[in-house]
């Protein structure tokens, strides 16, 4: 080793600041299309001439553009730098952004969405922000993707309102022009020095130890002697697995749904204005935080089924109180609740993934979940659909309220590892 690395090694550990950008990274990533679709929603409708139903299709369609690429973007997260990956995204997302300033119908929208937000996502979103955790951090992995991931949720708190204004002011079309921008000059720039692959480039071990972590189990089968169908023949033969997939799916398309439709809803049914539907994303964003933080803690030292019921019962109190509000006070208990499920989902999961399969695999399990989470994209589209159908939401929420119960009897029913059982 270099006298370089090994003064490195002894300084202060890079996860830290590591961990920081993934923060920032998630904060930008998510600002730009998460949390203000919903803001944009009701004008991207008056824009195109078009109803809930087909802006709906356009949103689900790219997310679910964004799923089917996720295998792919797991494999090369962990055969290839992860650094080259997430500027190669940031690039193809700014071109996106700058291109949204020039459609003229709702074709070229939904072709600039597809094409662009669908697939560049994968490159900067949660998938890269794990795959950096998980390889700098061992005993102390859950609270390490929770504060990575958290600027998501910090986003949900500042962007909704934020992007109420840059719309009032701007238009949403200058808006994603000012977000290409922020891409070029500050994230760019930012990947380019910060990201390192893991801790052995600066001589340091994860969480810091002076030495390697002690191995708890090997993974069956070693990179050498697995080949490429042997090891997704065993992530799609697992049990638990496939619990994952289908409790995570419920729940992650319903999130998306919420913030996509929450301020339609509040504005079209219940006679708030845009603002307090922004304030409402915004409690939701904050909760967020802490089912990060929470979720991921009990992750780290508590019974893995019951973190993650905890997480279903917070998004069906959520959906029950929703159907039912009748007043601003119980909407925001209804957003606090919505939040705190889905806080804790990307931590919790990428917890359960990595003691399942392993570090050296991690990414091309979580690609492929990704995958099979694709249909749960289209939670966008059927609540729309149901919306204009039905001519209220409620109907969807009550919808909501069955997936959720279905989640908990499934997590109920499948054991799901806690870290005793974690492979290295």
């Amino acid at each position: 080793m270099s006298t370089a690395a090994q003064t490195t090694g002894r300084g202060k550990f890079y996860g830290y600041p590591l961990a920081v950008y993934c923060f920032v990274m998630g904060f930008a990533a998510s600002s730009f299309f998460l949390h203000s679709r919903g803001i944009f929603f009701p004008m991207w409708m008056a824009d195109f001439a078009v109803d809930k139903t087909q802006i709906s299709l356009a949103i689900s369609l790219t997310l679910f553009t964004g799923s089917c690429c996720a295998p792919l973007t797991g494999f090369c997260l962990d055969r290839f730098p992860v650094r080259g990956i997430i500027l190669l995204a940031c690039i193809w997302l700014a071109i996106g952004y700058l291109l949204l300033r020039f459609v003229d119908g709702y074709a070229a929208f939904l072709a600039v969405l597809v094409l662009f937000q669908g697939i560049g996502w994968t490159g900067v979103g949660p998938l890269a922000q794990t795959k950096l955790m998980v390889n700098w951090f061992s005993r102390n992995r859950g609270v390490a993707l929770g504060v990575a991931i958290m600027g998501i949720s910090v986003a949900g708190i500042m962007m909704p309102t934020v992007a109420t204004l840059l719309a009032e002011n701007l238009g949403w079309r200058d808006t994603y022009t000012l977000y290409a921008g922020v891409i070029v000059a500050l994230i760019l720039p930012a990947t380019w020095l910060m990201v390192k692959q893991d801790p052995a480039v600066l001589g340091q071990y994860p969480d810091g130890d002076p030495a390697p972590p002690k191995q708890h189990k090997t993974a069956p089968g070693s990179e050498k002697s697995q080949g490429f169908k042997a090891t997704y023949w065993e992530f799609l033969s697992s049990k638990a697995f496939w619990s994952i997939v289908i409790t995570f799916g419920l729940m992650n398309g319903v999130y998306s749904a919420m913030i996509t439709h929450l301020p339609t809803y509040l504005t079209s049914e219940l006679n708030f204005d845009l603002y307090d539907a922004s304030y409402l994303l915004g409690i939701a964003g904050g909760f967020a935080i802490a089912g990060k933080v929470v979720l991921g803690w009990m992750m780290d030292r508590f019974n893995a089924r019951a973190t993650v019921l905890s997480a279903v019962a917070a998004y069906f109190l959520s959906t029950v109180i929703f159907m039912n509000a009748s007043s601003y006070s119980l909407l925001i208990v209804a957003a606090g609740l919505f939040g705190l499920g889905f806080g804790g989902m990307v931590p919790v999961r990428s917890v359960l993934l990595s003691r399942l399969f392993g570090v050296a695999r991690f990414s091309r399990v979580n690609g492929l979940l990704s995958f099979f989470l694709a249909p749960a994209t289209f939670w966008v589209l059927i609540t729309g659909y149901v919306a204009d159908v039905t001519g209220t939401y409620v109907t969807a929420f009550q919808v909501w309220a069955c997936a959720f119960a279905l989640a908990g009897l499934i997590s109920s029913l499948v054991r799901l590892p806690d870290r005793s059982q974690a492979i290295a």
